[in-house]
């Protein structure tokens, strides 16, 4: 995969190359200083699969320049990596698929990295459609951050915030959701879009909850979600 970085600060690329390269040698990294040079490279016949852009560019528009990337190379994705979010709703105007805010880990560059090499890939899993009395839910299993067992019922927690109960078993809604979840431990499963980190035993979810990995889980939860960070597996 062609990956270009344009940022007129050399540190700042130069931290979104060594986070990159530290998960697999796939990937070939270009660094442009200035986003006439990407401009230029596209225009010659380059392809990237993934730009890096910077917004605050010392005498140009990051914007733009990812405006023109777009209009030149459509299925090229572009990830926002900036200091400010003054421009995060513009970002998504030329259907930017991240906006990283500087100082950003190399967790975050990982993670959205992540989300870009699924999108590629196309390997959203299709809808889970669950019975509840009589009306007919639909999941869409990118956006539900856990399913957690609750005796004889399963629920189910979404991006969006909301919490469904499901009179059914857990190993029931769990096969639905087939591979795409990583089990921590008996009775929940969660997806790990929404993992915002592993400390030692401790998984840290996006939306503040924290578990305590059993020491027979931990070095298997860590490997899954390894390879879900480099794209080598079938989870989301």
């Amino acid at each position: 995969m062609l990956i270009a970085i344009c940022d007129d600060t050399k540190t700042d690329a130069e931290k979104i190359r060594f986070a990159l390269m530290d998960i697999t040698d796939e990937l070939e990294l270009v660094w442009f200083d200035t986003g006439k040079k990407l401009i230029e490279s596209i225009k010659k016949g380059s392809f990237y699969s993934l730009v890096f852009q910077d917004i605050y560019l010392e005498k140009e528009s990051g914007m733009d320049i990812a405006q023109t990337v777009r209009e030149l190379s459509p299925d090229t994705q572009i990830i926002f990596v900036t200091t400010s979010l003054d421009h995060a709703v513009d970002a998504f105007r030329v259907q930017a698929v991240d906006y990283l805010v500087k100082p950003c880990s190399e967790t975050d560059i990982v993670k959205a990295f992540a989300r870009v090499n699924m999108r590629i890939n196309k390997q959203l899993p299709p809808p889970v459609m669950i019975n509840i009395g009589k009306e007919i839910h639909v999941f869409h299993p990118e956006r539900v951050i856990k399913l957690e067992s609750d005796r004889h019922y399963t629920v189910i927690y979404r991006q969006s915030g909301r919490t469904d109960r499901v009179h059914k078993n857990f190993s029931d809604v769990a096969e639905l959701f087939g591979k795409s979840f990583i089990e921590l431990r008996r009775g929940l499963l969660v997806n790990p879009q929404y993992i915002e980190r592993i400390n030692g035993a401790a998984v840290i979810l996006s939306d503040g909850s924290t578990y305590i990995l059993p020491k027979a889980k931990k070095d298997s939860v860590i490997a899954l979600y390894t390879e879900y960070i480099t794209g080598k597996t079938d989870h989301i």
